[in-house]
């Protein structure tokens, strides 16, 4: 049994979706404040790049993508749109 301490937050009416972003390695200047703020959306390569074009990213990921995103100083990542969820 869950008390309501305990219990995730519910919100009535409102549904999470993810979010699809957009990486431009050729503007990445390997800063790898991406991976830092959200390591398991934004993957980097051996040398510290972005190693992605364009991703997919889960509903409980999405706060994290944008986050990757807002803090990258070359503007290399760009949240592009929502996703409609997979059957």
């Amino acid at each position: 049994m869950t008390d309501a301490a305990t219990a995730p937050p519910t919100v009535t009416g409102e549904v999470s979706v993810g979010v699809r972003v957009r990486v431009h390695p050729g503007v990445c200047e390997g800063w790898g404040n991406c991976h830092r703020f959200a390591p398991s959306v934004y993957l980097l390569d051996a040398e510290g790049y972005i190693d992605i074009h364009l991703l997919e990213v889960p509903p409980e990921l999405a706060d994290a993508a944008r986050l990757g995103a807002q803090v990258c100083p070359a503007h290399a990542i760009t949240v592009i749109a929502p996703c409609e969820a997979r059957p």
